[in-house]
């Protein structure tokens, strides 16, 4: 009788380790879609400012939001709710036992997914909406604040998906019941844009996860996901007849 209590405790504890995580992903990330698909907020931005500005601010809004409600969030509840967890352990860190293969990983994935994206980012369909910012000239001040605003957003993504979620599971569900759930909830994510990325996630999202669990960080699926996005901006820019890249400032007419 003594024993039972810690074992009791125990059993708490692994409960909430596997469904802390899940729950945390759901709620987080339907905060985020909620901020980011307001037509209230949208509305505020474009009655206060010039179309062009007010676009811009809408977008870093949103992926502002994205590394705060998707990345810093859930890491914060997860080591106020779990003792074993900790942000090493969300994979934000520097593992020198992976490097090279977190390196390789990073170059054939990248040689992957860079012609995927340049192909279909020249399609009218993908170009008429990214990049989200709608600038017909683009400066490098513009394109530097489009890559950067990315690499937040997608910090905070990957933090959610492969840190809180992957990792978060991983030590009380196992690698492969934490990579199906992982796969089932990313892959779900993706249904506002269109069955295909819902689809095109699926396969993605189990390579990554055996990536960044083998590497032990979130590094890989960050940088290859900055990649395919800056990748994206660039060739959609390039492809638009509306759009082209400038040296000077990005003129407003026209929005």
């Amino acid at each position: 009788m003594l024993f039972l209590p810690e074992s009791a405790s125990l059993l708490h504890n692994e409960i909430i380790s596997a469904i802390l995580p899940v729950v945390l992903t759901i709620l987080f990330f339907t905060m985020y879609w909620l901020v980011a698909s307001s037509r209230r907020l949208k509305a505020k931005l474009y009655g206060a400012y010039e179309p062009l500005r007010a676009n811009s601010l809408h977008v870093v809004l949103k992926r502002s939001a994205g590394f705060v409600l998707l990345g810093v969030l859930p890491v914060a509840v997860m080591v106020l709710l779990n003792d074993n967890f900790t942000l090493a352990g969300a994979g934000v860190r520097f593992n020198p036992e992976t490097t090279r293969f977190t390196v390789i990983s990073i170059i054939l994935l990248s040689l992957l997914v860079i012609p995927i994206a340049f192909f279909s980012a020249r399609k009218p369909d993908v170009y008429s909406i990214y990049p989200e910012i709608r600038a017909k000239c683009w400066t490098i001040g513009l394109l530097s604040a489009e890559s950067f605003t990315w690499a937040v957003y997608l910090l905070g993504y990957e933090t959610l998906f492969r840190g809180v979620l992957l990792f978060g599971l991983v030590g009380t569900t196992g690698p492969v019941t934490a990579t199906v759930i992982n796969v089932i909830l990313y892959s779900a994510a993706h249904l506002p844009k269109g069955k295909t990325e819902t689809l095109a996630a699926i396969p993605f999202g189990i390579v990554l996860c055996i990536l960044t669990l083998r590497s032990g960080t979130i590094w890989i699926a960050f940088i290859v996901h900055l990649v395919n996005a800056v990748t994206a901006t660039f060739t959609a820019i390039s492809y638009n007849p509306e759009m082209r890249f400038a040296p000077g400032k990005a003129r407003l007419s026209g929005f």
